[in-house]
């Protein structure tokens, strides 16, 4: 594991699970996000307390709303992804003959 996240509580860094990283190991810290999501720094080991992080992480994003005009542009992307996805996977298949 090379990426943990955490929360300055009282003026120290609070990890959202344990390491097992060497004393003296230099990390780098950066801010997040406003909306607080990157990879990798999630608590991922399971525990209530890490569930309970994430859903709190979660609620506190604010929705995406979308126009009409947004929405459809937003489905065609998809269908355009799906459809790229699908030939790339039946080239590789050998089935694209």
């Amino acid at each position: 594991m090379s990426a943990v996240g955490g929360t300055i509580r009282d003026g120290k860094i609070v990890l959202d699970r344990p390491v097992e990283w060497a004393e003296g190991t230099r990390v780098y810290v950066q801010l997040l996000p406003e909306y607080g999501i990157i990879e990798g720094v999630w608590p991922g080991d399971g525990s209530p307390s890490g569930e309970a992080e994430i859903l709190k992480r979660m609620e506190e994003i604010e929705p995406l709303e979308f126009t009409p005009e947004e929405e459809a542009e937003f489905h065609a992307t998809r269908e355009t992804v799906k459809q790229v996805t699908l030939k790339a996977v039946a080239k590789e298949m050998g089935l694209d003959r």
